[in-house]
């Protein structure tokens, strides 16, 4: 089971940096108004969000967390948080990535869009950290 679903993140990987870069086509960015308050915003509730869904994970019942690793699958967020956590956290910094290649040829709706999955992915990112840092001692 380890090797599938390694193969399937993989695949994953390979479409969240083709999407990304796909996703600032001027076509795809045509019908997009985002502007700096959406971008906070994104910021806000990404860095919030793991800490909420590790909040209500434990008013579920949950003692113990796993650690994320490559031989799970990525559905358990309200019994195994931290796996599908990590998995949205590698795909999120993932369509940043092939956003970052297409930035170059981005109109200026693309480049605020290229903004808007800049502060999703960092504020997810700082989000998880949050989680390791508070909940630290129920993480096996």
């Amino acid at each position: 089971m380890r090797r599938l679903w390694m193969f399937i993140y993989a695949i994953g990987a390979i479409f969240a940096v083709v999407g990304g870069y796909q996703g600032l086509a001027p076509a795809r960015t045509a019908n997009i108004d985002a502007d700096w308050i959406f971008v906070v915003i994104c910021f806000v509730l990404m860095c919030l969000f793991p800490l909420g869904a590790m909040a209500f994970s434990r008013l579920n019942g949950v003692e113990t967390f796993r650690r994320p690793s490559l031989d799970r699958q990525p559905l358990g967020w309200w019994r195994d948080t931290l796996q599908p956590l990590r998995v949205s956290l590698v795909g999120v910094a993932l369509v940043f990535l092939g956003a970052c290649v297409a930035l170059p040829h981005a109109d200026h709706r693309g480049v605020m869009l290229f903004w808007v999955n800049a502060a999703v992915a960092v504020g997810l990112f700082i989000g998880e950290r949050l989680v390791y840092i508070i909940y630290r001692r129920r993480i096996a």
